[in-house]
């Protein structure tokens, strides 16, 4: 994917709003990937291109929205949004007080996959060189047990039940005197445990899913 971003404003703390153009999407093919499924998998992104959004990066971390169509299927919007929630993971928001390298901060992270899982997530500067500073990271998210998503409930009384885990770790190569990180790689486990107590025997489902994200800034 690439994004043409524009700086709107920027606070004298430091906080940065900005709109965004996605500009361009297409996909990293694995070898030996059926051409027909790359074909489908393209033809269904095909509408991204031009789409706009608006976004936010500060003290209290990173916020970002896309305005995407009302008629948009349902499967796909929840695909995109998934990916919207990891994107708001790039880019660790720095504490307030001057550090150096070694140091390590935790924020709180709210809501941030499916579920509204929250949890904390522990940043650490690994090194500090001119301009650029690289960051690791590992966010641990929990949700409450609650019911699933009402488009996958099968049973009338909702009593399906829903737990989410997730766990996300990267690393995070920052330019000082960019808005965004020059480069940003994130592997996320998102661990969904279903349950339907009230069948007759009762049902238990794991689903894990692995999510990939690496961001690069052209030219760096």
């Amino acid at each position: 994917m690439t994004f043409i971003i524009h700086v709107q404003a920027l606070s004298p703390e430091g906080d940065s709003l900005y709109d965004f153009t996605l500009d361009a999407v297409d996909l990293l093919v694995e070898p030996g990937t059926p051409a027909e499924s790359v074909q489908d998998v393209r033809a269904r992104l095909a509408f991204l291109p031009g789409l706009t959004g608006k976004g936010q990066v500060g003290r209290r971390g990173n916020s970002l929205r896309l305005d995407l169509p009302a008629n948009m299927d349902a499967r796909l919007r929840k695909e995109m949004e998934d990916l919207l929630r990891a994107l708001q993971s790039v880019g660790s928001p720095f504490p307030q007080e001057p550090i150096g390298p070694g140091a390590r901060w935790e924020n709180p992270v709210y809501g941030a996959t499916p579920g509204g899982a929250s949890g904390s997530a522990v940043f650490e500067l690994v090194s500090l060189d001119g301009e650029r500073a690289t960051t690791h990271c590992t966010i641990q998210q929990t949700s409450r047990d609650q019911p699933i998503p009402v488009e996958y409930q099968t049973r009338p009384d909702a009593s399906e039940r829903m737990l989410v885990r997730a766990q996300t770790q990267g690393e995070t190569v920052f330019r000082l005197d960019r808005l965004w990180p020059s480069r940003c790689r994130l592997e996320t486990s998102v661990q969904a445990d279903l349950s339907a107590a009230k069948e007759d025997p009762p049902r238990k489902l794991r689903l894990v899913t692995e999510l990939k994200v690496l961001l690069e800034e052209q030219g760096s």
